[in-house]
């Protein structure tokens, strides 16, 4: 055997199963990588470069999947490199050279990770659905969305569209004679209608398929339960007439408004689901900028379980409580308290620090009877007071005052480390905003997810910020500013919070830009929450801001 077809061991229904080391149109077979899309898909190497290599008989699919791929463009979905024949002598089989993305699928990442609402929407859902949107205005839809064909890249933890053996496009030959191509537990019921229906006519294509089958997606990633079941029960029935079961109800842990998403992705109506996955990505966009820190949780119980939370998180919860033992004890040991004049004699104002000794045995707290005090006495008797005067030394005044203005103020997280300042003060936008906006196709109140430059977009460990300078990159498209774009403007610290006011776009041309954007997480409409640990200097918060256009800076 040749060294073209070395390491064939047998031919399968899908294509040749090759062992590594095999020579397969000039590439070296290295492993396999899954099969799919009516072909397998082999890791290979040539000229020290990676692919994923794809090999389709030349009778099931022709050049379909290789057209649909030379229409998008798009940094998430797996770019198409090249193609040709093998065996050279007698071709059979149509060999497709695609990017090798290193990466993991989506279903193991979800299982790996355990992630919580803000990092499934965050980190999957929203560039997903802005990809699934350029897919479509290229003329493409996938029809075979799911979560072993969407891969989360390693490096910077975007989700990859891969496997488009059963896209469709305009013009695009018929794959089968009914159903399209695709997987079963996936289709949407307005084609198991058409093609119930069918009258030989070439069935409709739709982008509302793609958003069915991510309906479906999302349902497992919430839930790990499909929800129609699977195809060894009544699916089509299911599907067409069944209503699965809430994703909130089958999982507690569930933000509501999240599982209304998935709920209206699948919508037995095409009409009541999102006209587009434009629409999707704004509906995302809403509830994402509203979460609240129950989205921060793991979707699911970690197993094994977390240790338990740091002692410092459970002191802050206390905090309050500490601020008012702390006050009632400078009150009480600090300033001299009323007595009768019949039962004691007049009482001798002490220091702090003879108080001291006296506390640090906490005998009274144990149930331990009082003791005696070992004071020393006093050199002279103090001055007789009144029954109702009370005798406070300036001192033992400016100490209570102390205490009592710390008690005031540690009532809120963070207090012990972060002064009391508001936040900035209200602000006009920067001349020439308002043109910017129609240059660049902004309106007014709309946001977008941004990240700070220079931190990861997809961590969601508290991340240090200072005052001063900052820049930030867009996630995804924004109007007529493509993926990345630099914005920068500058933050302000107030009381316990973080504010961003974002005053320009660096445009790739190079030119700079005013704008007007306030920063914002999604737990208010203005700013950041200061995490623990933060202090009048640094601050910590979560890396998950949006950036939304405004009239003036408020």
């Amino acid at each position: 055997m040749s060294d073209e077809t070395g390491g064939q061991r047998e031919t399968g229904p899908l294509g040749p199963l090759l062992e590594p080391g095999a020579r397969v149109a000039g590439f070296v077979i290295e492993g396999p990588l899954a099969s799919g899309g009516g072909g397998f898909v082999y890791r290979a190497r040539r000229d020290g470069r990676l692919f994923a290599l794809k090999l389709l008989r030349m009778t099931s699919r022709d050049d379909r999947e290789m057209d649909a791929l030379r229409r998008v463009h798009h940094p998430n979905v797996v770019e198409f490199q090249g193609c040709g024949f093998w065996p050279d002598e007698a071709p059979r089989f149509q060999v497709l050279a695609l990017e090798y993305v290193r990466g993991r699928p989506l279903e193991v990442w979800a299982d790996e990770e355990n992630p919580s609402a803000l990092e499934l929407v965050h980190q999957f859902l929203l560039p997903f659905t802005l990809t699934l949107a350029q897919v479509h205005d290229s003329g493409v839809v996938h029809r075979d969305v799911k979560e072993s064909n969407i891969l989360i890249r390693d490096g910077d933890r975007q989700p990859v569209l891969v496997d488009f053996g059963a896209a469709c496009y305009e013009g695009a030959r018929r794959l089968t004679p009914r159903l399209p191509p695709g997987t079963p537990e996936y289709r949407s019921p307005d084609v198991l209608r058409s093609a119930r229906d069918w009258t030989g006519e070439p069935l409709p294509m739709s982008p509302s398929d793609d958003l069915w089958a991510l309906g479906v997606t999302l349902y497992w990633l919430l839930t790990r339960t499909m929800p129609f079941g699977d195809r060894n029960g009544p699916l089509t029935r299911a599907i067409l007439h069944q209503e699965p079961l809430a994703p909130q109800l089958l999982n507690p842990r569930v933000p509501h408004s999240l599982g209304e998403v998935c709920t209206r992705l699948l919508a037995k109506n095409p009409k009541e689901r999102y006209a587009d996955a434009r629409a999707l990505s704004r509906a995302l966009t809403e509830e994402f900028s509203r979460a609240d820190r129950s989205w921060r949780e793991p979707l699911f119980p970690p197993t094994p379980r977390l240790p338990p939370a740091p002692v410092v998180r459970r002191w802050r919860t206390a905090m309050p409580w500490v601020a008012g033992v702390g006050l009632f004890l400078a009150l009480f040991l600090f300033i001299p308290r009323d007595e009768s004049p019949v039962s004691s004699p007049p009482r001798q104002a002490i220091s702090s620090q003879e108080v001291a000794p006296a506390r640090m045995t906490g005998e009274v707290a144990r149930g331990a009877e009082p003791r005696t005090s070992t004071l020393p006495a006093p050199v002279a008797p103090a001055t007789p007071r009144k029954d109702n005067e009370m005798m406070t030394p300036k001192k033992t005044r400016s100490v209570a005052r102390a205490a009592l203005l710390v008690g005031a103020t540690c009532m809120g997280p963070g207090c012990a480390s972060v002064p009391l300042r508001q936040g900035p003060p209200p602000a006009e936008c920067p001349p020439g905003s308002e043109a910017t906006n129609r240059r660049i196709g902004l309106a007014h109140h709309s946001s977008n997810p941004i990240y700070f430059k220079g931190f990861d977009p997809a961590s969601f460990e508290p991340i240090p910020v200072e005052e001063g300078p900052v820049a930030f990159l867009t996630i995804a498209d924004w109007g007529e500013l493509p993926d990345r774009t630099l914005l920068s403007g500058e933050l302000f610290f107030g009381k316990d919070r973080v504010y961003g006011r974002i005053t320009r776009v660096h445009l790739k041309s190079g030119e700079v830009l005013p704008v007007c954007m306030d920063v914002f997480s999604g737990d208010a409409p203005r700013g950041f929450v200061m995490e623990e640990g933060s202090t009048s200097r640094k601050a910590l918060i979560i890396n998950t801001p949006f950036a939304a256009v405004v009239s003036r800076f408020e």
